[in-house]
């Protein structure tokens, strides 16, 4: 009974250690430990394998080979390869542009719970992608990615709701929404939300939490961020730092 057990376990502890010698970079090692489950049918090894190819950590990148192995895994309905197939479709990457296509394997992985999936298909209804433009469902679906972690959707979904697309125009709202997403270190978000302080939108004017975020965001590269700190900082008279990140900003 207890070697029937480890029989049954064999596989999977096998693949874990395939996938933990690809997450530390041991790319050659972890293709050898995964091709054989990949072609035996294993859905995580074969998304591991289409990876490797995919980044060309092998030796040799191959985009075809990539898809061929997100789809074994894809078809058997691991998310992850669901979403990575969306992907390859939305760049015609190892297999025709179609975004039609990557629509569909977006909408799988995001009822797999793929935060990543739900962000892109509220990008794919925001712009119509591959569908009709839809602000309702880009709203909808940007909103289950915030709750699944995804800071760029709380940045998109501040942009709608601060310009009024799709949804009734409301700053307190966006400034929400980005201060979520500046929170998790969205750089952007964070400067937007040195501009609502520092203009008063959606909240009373606040050059002390101006100055915060816009500091926050230029630590991170942001020129605008580091043009607009300083321009706040030469009105406050503290020309040291002004001339620090002006300098910075060209």
């Amino acid at each position: 009974m207890t070697g029937g057990l480890l029989q049954a376990r064999l596989p999977s502890s096998a693949i874990d250690r395939g996938i933990s010698l690809f997450k530390s970079h041991h790319y050659s090692a972890a293709f050898r430990q995964l091709e054989p489950y990949a072609h035996a049918g294993y859905p995580r090894a074969q998304f591991t394998v289409g990876l490797l190819y995919d980044m060309g950590s092998i030796g040799r990148m191959d985009k075809k080979q990539a898809v061929v192995w997100y789809r074994k895994a894809a078809d058997q309905g691991l998310p992850a390869a669901q979403y990575d197939m969306g992907v390859m479709l939305s760049k015609g990457e190892g297999i025709d542009k179609n975004l039609s296509e990557a629509l569909i394997w977006y909408h799988r992985a995001a009822q797999g719970g793929s935060a990543p999936a739900m962000y892109n298909l509220g990008v794919a209804y925001a712009r119509g992608y591959g569908t009709d433009r839809n602000l309702t469902r880009a709203r909808d679906w940007y909103a289950k990615a915030i709750e699944n972690g995804s800071e760029k959707a709380a940045w998109n979904l501040g942009n709608l709701y601060l310009r009024g697309e799709g949804v009734p125009s409301d700053p307190v709202r966006a400034l929400a929404l980005y201060r979520h997403a500046a929170q998790q270190g969205h750089t952007k978000a964070a400067r937007m939300l040195g501009d609502l302080y520092a203009r008063g939108v959606g909240v009373a004017t606040d050059l002390i939490q101006a100055r915060y975020w816009y500091r926050e965001a230029a630590i991170n590269g942001d020129k605008k961020a580091r043009q607009s700190l300083g321009h706040l900082l030469q009105q406050a008279g503290e020309k040291e730092e002004e001339d620090f990140w002006l300098e910075r900003s060209r």
